[in-house]
């Protein structure tokens, strides 16, 4: 679609801002090549590049060529390149500039004139708003001519040229989970953080991607070299709808899982945690899974050896304490494991004094504001 040439300073200039000040969007980024084209009227993604008209970036401010780089990468990030299915063309990009043109303003962004932003539709998914245009006469009419701050491409097989399977999208998206969870914790290691930052991804985390995938991703990313392959996917949990890449991993691993048996988990709760537990099994070189039961304290222990399905036990406990769990952990394991997953619904105490040097992950099924460390995944 574009021409070969240096990449133009402008673009240039914008995307080394990215990179220097807004470490997260910058990282993300790179991961895209700049093409000039005028093929495309303001700039433009599949995915894989970020397509600019040269005519269109002259009549932008430094700051507005860093917000619609910024856009483009969020089209990524939310995965339009990938989701369009049978949707409209142009109400589905309409539709998907403003999911991201909120997330870039909360960010400090600055858009062209005339981007695209409603706070009605705040907390809603593109697909929702894409039906609310799309099936309302009077909203349709008036989006028919609407000109996007930037346009989302459908991706495509980049060596045959065809459309994507079924597999290859999966495949695709998984490898945009990664980069996000990655970027992310990149710019939390050099202090790019902050409650504003918290706030943005978690937007972009719970709006672009199911909490279960967040959840594999993140303990597989934290024990994963940088040697993704996603010419083939783990195809031994496709059949549960879950794809995970091959990756290079660390030696094996003791993962511990605590399963709050509080009372307020039922069996539907128990399986679905049992699937990501095997499949977070199925990517890394797991040597071995500890089950801690826990309420109020320490109910049973179950230890599944490499290569064991793992296979979690229906159990209605009392009361919900977090710290037996870290102090089994310390007391018991002398704190020799690689990873705590906390299954829960959030309902308990913890202390930031019992903040342990492995990574700890929190999937709650209800509220997080009990959390003093880890990160936390939510599932709904």
């Amino acid at each position: 679609m574009g021409r070969l040439m240096e990449i133009y300073k402008p673009m240039k200039k914008a995307r080394s801002e990215l990179l220097i000040k807004h470490h997260f969007f910058g990282k993300l980024v790179m991961h895209l090549e700049l093409v000039e084209t005028d093929q495309v009227d303001t700039m433009a993604t599949d995915g894989s590049k970020i397509y600019y008209n040269r005519d269109f970036v002259d009549t932008l401010t430094h700051q507005e060529i860093v917000g619609v780089q910024v856009h483009e990468v969020l089209h990524v990030v939310f995965k339009h390149h990938l989701r369009r299915g049978k949707r409209d063309k142009h109400y589905w990009n309409c539709a998907g500039d403003y999911i991201i043109n909120a997330v870039a303003k909360e960010g400090g962004f600055i858009l062209p004139e005339g981007a695209l932003f409603n706070p009605d539709y705040a907390g809603m998914s593109t697909e929702k708003v894409y039906s609310l245009i799309y099936n309302d006469a009077e909203l349709k009419e008036q989006h028919a001519n609407a000109l996007c701050t930037g346009e989302v491409i459908d991706a495509v097989n980049e060596q045959t040229g065809k459309e994507l399977t079924e597999v290859e999208i999966k495949e695709l998206e998984q490898k945009v989970t990664i980069e996000v969870i990655q970027a992310e914790q990149s710019a939390k290691s050099i202090g790019k953080g902050g409650d504003a930052f918290k706030s943005m991804i978690n937007t972009v985390k719970t709006q672009s991607v199911p909490w279960d995938e967040v959840l594999c991703d993140l303990v597989v990313s934290q024990h994963t070299t940088s040697d993704y392959n996603f010419n083939r996917a783990n195809r031994r949990f496709i059949y549960k709808n879950m794809y995970l890449p091959s990756v290079e991993t660390k030696p094996l691993l003791t993962l511990c899982w605590g399963w709050d048996v509080s009372g307020s988990v039922d069996e539907d709760e128990t399986a679905t945690y049992t699937d990501i537990i095997n499949t977070v099994n199925a990517t890394l070189n797991v040597g071995k899974n500890i089950i801690i039961y826990c309420d109020n304290r320490v109910r049973k222990v179950d230890v599944f050896e490499q290569g064991e399905e793992v296979e979690l036990e229906y159990y209605r406990g009392g009361g919900t304490d977090f710290e037996p769990v870290f102090k089994y952990i310390d007391k018991e394991l002398d704190n020799e494991i690689d990873s705590l997953v906390y299954l829960t619904d959030g309902y308990g105490y913890t202390d930031e004094k019992y903040e342990p040097d492995y990574p700890v992950f929190w999937a709650t099924t209800g509220t997080s504001k009990y959390f003093k460390f880890g990160e936390v995944i939510e599932v709904d």
